[in-house]
C-alpha cells in the first residue's frame, strides 16, 4: 500500500509557483541583471549517491494484523544502495550571467542489483529478510539571486574577480522507495514543497570561474507535503570557459539533505535522505 499523511496538491504547487514567480519578477524590475538578459542552458550528467537512513513500523504479528510497533533506523547501506549512479539534469539562467532566474531539473532513477539484509523489519518486510530498493525522484528548483558585491584586483597580471549574491529558491521533490524481497514489497513515497533563502559566490580568473551555491530550508518554510526539518543544499562547479566562444564546460560537486515523515498504508516511516556527488555538463549561452 501506498500512501501519504499531508499529500502536496498540484493546485498548491502551482499558486506557490505563481507567488514565486510574480516576486522574481518584481525583484527583476528593478535590477540591472536582467535589463538586458542572456539565456544559459546547461545539461549535465550526475554521478550521484543515495544515502542516509530509514525506518518504518511494522506489525507485531504480521499473521494477526492489527496491532502495530516501531522500529529503528537502517541504513541506506541495508538496502543495497551503496553505489554511484548516472543520471541526469538540466539547467537554465536567465540573467547577466551571475544573477538572475535560474530553473533546475534533475531526476534520480536508481535500481540496484545488489541486495542487503535488514537488521529489523521495514513495512511488510520482515527483519534479517535480503531486500534490494529502487530509489526514483523528481526534483524541481526555481529561484533568483541578486548580486550585492562585486570586487576586482590582479593576480599574474589578470583580472581577479570575486561576486556575491543573495535570494531565495523554491524546490519541489517527490521521491518514491520500493524495497522487494522473494515474496514480499513495500514502498512509500515523499514529496513536498519548500521555500528557502539562497547564497551565491564566484571567483573568476582568466577563462575559469568557480561557483558556490547554497540554499537552506528551515522547517516552517515547509510549504505543504511530508518534508520536515531542515532542508540543505551545497554545490560547487569549476568552469572553463572556450576562447572566443559563448561554450563552457564544467565539473562539480553537490551534497543535498533533507527529511521526511509519513504514512504507508498502515505504518509510519521517517527519513533522513543524503544526495551527493559529482557532475559533468557544459553551459551554452545564447
Amino acid at each position: 500500500m501506498l500512501a501519504k499523511a499531508r499529500p502536496a496538491t498540484y493546485a498548491a504547487r502551482m499558486r506557490t509557483l505563481v507567488v514565486l514567480l510574480a516576486a522574481t519578477f518584481l525583484s527583476g524590475c528593478t535590477s540591472t541583471v536582467l535589463a538586458e538578459p542572456a539565456i544559459h542552458v546547461s545539461p549535465y550528467l550526475a554521478v550521484y549517491q543515495l544515502r542516509g537512513k530509514t525506518k518504518m513500523q511494522s506489525f507485531v504479528d504480521p499473521m494477526n494484523p492489527g496491532a502495530v510497533q516501531n522500529n529503528p533506523y537502517q541504513n541506506m547501506r541495508t538496502f543495497g544502495q551503496d553505489r554511484f549512479r548516472e543520471d541526469v539534469g538540466i539547467r537554465a539562467d536567465i540573467g547577466d550571467g551571475f544573477g538572475g532566474i535560474r530553473a533546475d531539473y534533475y531526476q534520480l532513477d536508481m535500481d540496484t542489483s545488489r541486495s542487503g539484509e535488514l537488521t529489523s523489519a521495514w513495512g511488510n518486510l520482515p527483519g534479517t529478510d535480503k531486500v534490494s530498493l529502487y530509489a526514483n525522484m523528481d526534483e524541481l528548483r526555481i529561484g533568483y539571486v541578486e548580486p550585492f558585491a562585486d570586487f576586482r584586483t590582479e593576480y599574474r597580471d589578470e583580472e581577479l574577480r570575486f561576486q556575491f549574491a543573495v535570494g531565495g529558491v523554491f524546490t519541489y521533490r517527490q521521491m518514491t522507495l520500493k524495497a522487494r524481497d522473494e515474496t514480499f514489497t513495500q514502498n512509500y513515497e515523499l514529496a513536498g514543497d519548500t521555500i528557502g533563502g539562497a547564497v551565491r559566490a564566484r571567483i573568476s580568473w582568466k577563462a575559469f570561474s568557480l561557483d558556490l551555491d547554497y540554499a537552506g530550508a528551515p522547517a516552517f518554510l515547509v510549504l505543504s507535503g511530508d518534508i520536515e526539518g531542515l532542508c540543505q543544499d551545497i554545490e560547487a562547479r569549476l568552469s572553463y570557459r572556450l576562447p572566443q566562444r559563448d561554450i563552457s564546460f564544467f565539473a562539480g560537486l553537490r551534497y543535498t539533505e533533507f527529511s521526511g515523515k509519513g504514512m504507508a498504508g498502515s505504518f509510519q516511516y521517517d527519513s533522513d535522505m543524503v544526495i551527493d556527488g559529482m557532475q559533468f555538463g557544459v553551459k551554452v549561452t545564447f
